[in-house]
């Protein structure tokens, strides 16, 4: 078998391995947001996460950043209002615009769900040595930056195997 027909066999099998880690780790994520203390549904986890990361945002803002349609996207934020999760504000430099933020509350539940990914991947890398955790980091950098790439446009880097901005944390 040619280096090229390795190649493409080994980019099938993670093809593969890929879209199988995606749809186990979406079962699992939908599997925490349902859970009593968290009550959320994906779109909404994703909205909440936006608002956090924008920390205050117009409505069509938020419908760029979360991909979701303006009238979806007012349904899912009206309830996070009724929630008490996400707030309402008027625009400091012009009165007429809403935009919105989350409340004290929906910081605590975004914290709450960071902190119960935390636990769920803790609990599937728990087979990992810390050499192995530090390769499987390095590897998925260098996954993610081909994909960051793609999305982008740039081609990629000569060097991207090597890249220096891809180094493992390595526990002190």
């Amino acid at each position: 078998m040619s280096t090229l027909q390795h190649r493409s066999a080994y980019v099938t099998t993670i093809s593969d391995v890929v879209r199988q880690i995606t749809w186990q780790s979406h079962k699992q994520l939908l599997k925490t947001l349902s859970r009593p203390d968290i009550g959320l549904t994906m779109p909404q986890m994703v909205t909440l996460f936006a608002i956090r990361d924008a920390q205050t945002c117009r409505m069509s803002e938020l419908a760029d950043v979360t991909q979701q349609s303006a009238g979806t996207l007012t349904g899912i934020v009206d309830r996070l209002i009724d929630d008490n999760l996400v707030g309402r504000v008027r625009d400091i430099d012009d009165r007429r615009v809403v935009q919105v933020t989350l409340t004290s509350a929906g910081e605590e539940r975004v914290s709450r769900v960071e902190q119960a990914r935390h636990e769920d991947m803790d609990r599937m890398l728990q087979h990992f040595d810390l050499s192995q955790l530090g390769d499987l980091e390095c590897l998925l950098r260098l996954l993610l930056t081909g994909l960051h790439e793609m999305l982008s446009g740039e081609e990629p880097a000569e060097d991207a195997p090597h890249h220096p901005m891809i180094t493992p944390l390595r526990p002190v």
